[in-house]
């Protein structure tokens, strides 16, 4: 099971310190080492948006687990058959996208979990136990793996009182750019209704002990959103930050023309 200084990544996001993270879309060995260079705490490997499947996946993770930060698999969507998948490859915690009801957000911990707690397929010889489970690894699985429900709607933000009560579910994932879109602010992840949408809800989640975390485009964002708390602050994506700085070496090259 994939651990940062011992502590499972359920254990990491509940007891904190609190997380640094970015999403993945780029299915390279080299890009998590450097992520895990860098000094954040856990990659979010997306295969939502990025071109991953199930065998790229098992690769990354384990460049992850080798530079010792915490693999979190976004997958396409609510299917346990996915979800059980990217933990059997050996995924610390999922994220599963656009959950929209606490009735969703049950089938996520369910697939996410081994029986009693949920209904994970069992398979004790796949890359998460090693390929041959001892004794008690079931159990150490149900406590080590984190389970998120991504909130990323308005719909989502409705149903928030029961979701939040959910049990089994480690925490709520806000996803400001879909959240845009559903508001009726596209492409305006930093749109003051976002941000108090988000806002309230990270406050809601506290009161009701649930951890939160959010993606957040700009440093300035993620320390906002820390601040008030999130345990995980998912900082921008790696094409974006290549991107910016390819541009930033372009732009300092021809200032000198």
């Amino acid at each position: 099971m994939p651990m940062l200084d011992g502590i499972s990544l359920r254990d990491a996001f509940h007891k904190g310190p609190a997380l640094k993270a970015i999403f993945s879309i780029i299915p390279s060995i080299e890009i998590i080492e450097m992520i895990a260079i860098a000094g954040f705490d856990a990659v979010i490997l997306d295969m939502e948006h990025g071109p991953y499947s199930i065998d790229s996946l098992g690769p990354l993770i384990l460049a992850a687990r080798a530079r010792g930060i915490f693999p979190i698999a976004r997958v396409q969507a609510l299917n346990p058959a996915l979800i059980g998948a990217a933990l059997d490859a050996g995924a610390a915690g999922i994220l599963v996208p656009q959950v929209t009801s606490a009735v969703a957000a049950a089938e996520v911990v369910k697939a996410a979990r081994f029986a009693p707690e949920g209904a994970r397929g069992v398979n004790p010889w796949v890359r998460a136990a090693d390929f041959d489970a001892k004794t008690g690894w079931f159990e150490k699985a149900n406590r080590s793996i984190c389970v998120m429900a991504m909130i990323e709607g308005r719909e989502g933000l409705e149903a928030l009182p029961d979701i939040l009560a959910v049990e089994g579910l480690d925490g709520i994932f806000l996803g400001p750019v879909d959240m845009a879109q559903s508001l009726g602010v596209a492409g305006q992840p930093e749109h003051p209704i976002v941000i108090e949408a988000l806002r309230q809800t990270i406050v809601r989640a506290a009161e009701k002990g649930m951890g939160a975390a959010v993606f957040a485009p700009t440093v300035a964002a993620a320390r906002r959103w820390l601040d008030l708390g999130v345990r995980l602050a998912a900082l921008s994506e790696d094409t974006a930050v290549i991107l910016s700085a390819f541009r930033r070496l372009v732009a300092e090259l021809q200032a000198q023309d």
